[in-house]
């Protein structure tokens, strides 16, 4: 039996088809730890292919510091752990406006931190008949354009030493990643849930002559005809703010504070809400993520809830009811952008005694506003049960 390293036999069959097996099955293992973290089809072939391993449970316990194939296992993560704790992935898009939220990727791999996008208003001439002239008699494109700039942010944990880590019963350094990957995701999340917020050109009140949060009462709770009359103003708005289309099915989100939840459930409102949960016309579609988590479905909307929707204590003209500024959703509500995938970076000091974490993304969100009106987002105000 020959064995050398150009071309020998082991066990039957030739060295370097004994290896080639051995690579293929390494390949296969680690892509199978990778898709079974619910890593994305594209990325886990490209990690496997690198040779990055996994750890159970997507937590890195590796508590060597200053290893390479550590940090980049760290590093690869980041991305998509991150991703799994952003709130409003649910609602994300990737280059297709027919999403809440419209991800750009123009500068993901090329130079640049200003991102322009445009809006082409429909044309509104009735055009002409038979043999009247058309030339002199055209109509003009009117486009609408507004931007976003990328910006880094970036947060870090340093650890005091070794002999705190050995005094711990936890790990400090997992602790240190899994802390810094959440900070990201709320990050991002907060950012987007203020700037839908700000300065909304479309607002909805419980009653239809209220023109301000003062006319609000304690009694102006969240209804499902709130709801419809949100869909029917939306229809109607200029410009329209038009529904995203899944399977020929036209959907709005509708996302409430968590206390406005609470108002939806129960009180009067308990025999509609069971009917919100029926889903009538949708249930074919509830393994679509935008349906993941939600309260139910109304009159075309899915309606989610969230603590971090706006919230205020000082609505009324006594300046002393509970409100909630409710969030509706249309199609390309808001712009996000990456100049690049969130990145993580691990540093030693004083001769390796110590270690930092640090985590950071280029990236920017903005609401999609053209020519001084919001394209896909109203605000609706009402008060709220403070719970």
């Amino acid at each position: 039996m020959r064995d050398d390293s150009t071309g020998g036999w082991t066990g039957g069959e030739p060295m370097w088809l004994h290896e080639l097996r051995r690579a293929f099955a390494r390949h296969a293992e680690l892509l199978r730890r990778w898709l079974a973290l619910g890593t994305a089809p594209d990325l886990a072939r490209e990690l496997a292919s690198r040779g990055a391993f996994p750890i159970s449970g997507g937590v890195d316990t590796e508590t060597v510091s200053g290893q390479a194939e550590a940090v980049q296992r760290w590093a690869a993560r980041i991305w998509i752990e991150s991703s799994r704790e952003l709130y409003f992935a649910k609602f994300i898009k990737d280059r297709d406006p027919n999403g809440f939220i419209e991800r750009k990727e123009e500068l993901d791999k090329q130079p640049g931190e200003k991102i322009t996008f445009s809006l082409g208003r429909k044309l509104t001439n009735a055009g002409v008949q038979n043999d009247a002239v058309m030339e002199g008699n055209e109509e003009s494109l009117l486009v609408f354009s507004d931007s976003l700039t990328l910006f880094q942010q970036r947060n870090a944990v340093r650890l005091v030493g070794r002999m705190s880590e050995k005094r711990t019963a936890y790990d400090q350094r997992t602790l240190a990643k899994t802390q810094l990957k959440t900070w990201l995701a709320e990050f991002i999340d907060d950012n987007i849930f203020t700037n839908l917020d700000n300065s909304p050109t479309t607002v909805i009140f419980p009653v239809s002559s209220y023109t301000s949060v003062s006319n609000i009462l304690a009694s102006d709770l969240f209804t499902p005809a709130l709801i419809d009359r949100a869909v029917a103003k939306a229809k109607k708005a200029l410009p329209k703010l038009y529904p995203v289309r899944i399977d020929g099915r036209e959907l709005y989100v509708v996302l409430v504070h968590t206390d406005v939840g609470y108002d939806f459930k129960t009180g009067g409102n308990a025999g509609t809400w069971q009917t919100a949960q029926q889903y009538a016309g949708v249930r074919d579609l509830l393994n679509n993520r935008i349906f993941s988590g939600a309260l139910g479905y109304w009159g075309g909307a899915v309606i989610h809830e969230h603590e971090k929707v706006p919230i205020a204590n000082n609505w009324g003209v006594g300046n002393n009811v509970n409100g909630a500024s409710n969030m509706f959703l249309a199609r390309q509500a808001g712009i996000l952008a990456f100049g690049a995938r969130p990145e993580a970076w691990e540093k030693e000091f004083d001769y390796g005694s110590k270690v930092g974490f640090c985590i950071g993304a280029i990236w920017a969100f903005k609401k999609a506003v053209f020519n001084g009106v919001d394209h896909g987002f109203a605000s609706i105000r009402t008060a709220r049960t403070n719970t």
